[in-house]
């Protein structure tokens, strides 16, 4: 009989499973716990293209969000892939680093989904794979590139990988489902977060299996005991969409070239402006998952201007 360990360790507030075994059948789950005090709020956004390249990225933007999210102390960041620009570059990865070296400081963990521009560059998927790996090491996550993650005691992350498999009988689908299906009688949120969305304008051009997400929770979702939030970016804007009892949001403006959003096909925001660099501060309470869009407009010269909360909602726990 073959036995799995797994080490516990804790890194500022997070618990990390540490694999003993490289070869570690299950993907990792976190845990993020509650604070001692007051609610528990986190942050997702996407595509904050960590380069040197200024052409690909304002860098202003791509700055200021990062110091605004270090200034809340959130408890978690969840990033929904294009971290860098180039996935073959590990200079990407230094600026990542870098920029980001007040997370560090606040030890808050982050949590990375894959995005198209991780494997960027890279003549083989297993040598910019080895790049995310290492940069994340703390994580532990190799060979894996799907997780989940506890945060308090009633929400289920499960960040996925979009540049892989989503169709039924895939590997990663297998492990989708029984995650939604086992999700304990204490989980009111599943939380999905992955690079390209599954619900966003039609006249952006499908990429993979994402959609396969949508039409999974459009036969399940409203026989759930969670409600369901999907958080996906790859559009370099911010959208929100209702379909079948579930939320799905955009939230692509973490820093990369602004991409319009022509906001039509029951869009539910209903902002006007074009350019949207942005990140998502989710508040957890026992009842309900708070959501809000706070925007960066670098055009504003005073802070106080530059920084709004234009778009908010809730999703409703169902138990």
């Amino acid at each position: 009989m073959s036995m799995k360990l797994t080490v516990l360790a804790v890194l500022g507030g997070l618990i990390l499973p540490g694999c003993a075994l490289a070869n570690a059948e299950e993907p990792p789950r976190f845990e993020v716990p509650a604070p001692s005090a007051g609610p528990l709020v986190f942050v997702a956004y996407g595509d904050t293209r960590f380069t040197q390249r200024v052409e690909v990225v304002n860098t202003i933007a791509r700055r200021a969000l990062v110091e605004k999210i270090a200034s809340e102390r959130p408890a978690a960041i969840l990033i929904g892939g294009d971290l860098v620009y180039d996935g073959s570059d590990p200079d990407d990865y230094r600026t990542y680093r870098s920029e980001t070296a007040g997370w560090s400081e606040e030890k808050i963990p982050v949590f990375p989904a894959l995005g198209n521009h991780e494997f960027k560059g890279c003549a083989a998927e297993s040598e910019c794979l080895e790049n995310w790996w290492n940069a994340f090491g703390d994580l532990s996550l190799r060979p894996h590139r799907w997780y989940s993650v506890a945060i308090g005691s009633n929400l289920l992350a499960l960040v996925l990988d979009s540049d892989a498999p989503l169709k039924p009988g895939s590997e990663q689908r297998a492990w989708f489902e029984a995650q939604v299906a086992g999700a304990g009688e204490q989980v009111k949120f599943i939380l999905v977060v992955l690079h390209y969305p599954p619900v966003r304008d039609p006249l952006f051009p499908r990429m993979r299996d994402e959609k396969e997400i949508a039409r999974y929770f459009s036969r399940h979702a409203r026989s759930l005991r969670a409600s369901v939030l999907v958080i996906g970016s790859h559009v370099h804007n911010y959208e929100r969409y209702a379909k079948d009892g579930v939320m799905y949001v955009v939230s692509g403006g973490g820093g990369a070239k602004p991409v319009p959003a022509p906001r039509m096909f029951g869009e539910l925001s209903r902002l006007r402006t074009g350019v949207n660099f942005h990140y998502l501060r989710l508040t957890l309470l026992d009842d309900r998952l708070s959501c809000v869009m706070v925007r960066f407009d670098p055009a504003r010269a005073a802070p106080a201007e530059a920084w709004t909360e234009p778009d908010r909602f809730e999703v409703r726990a169902r138990n």
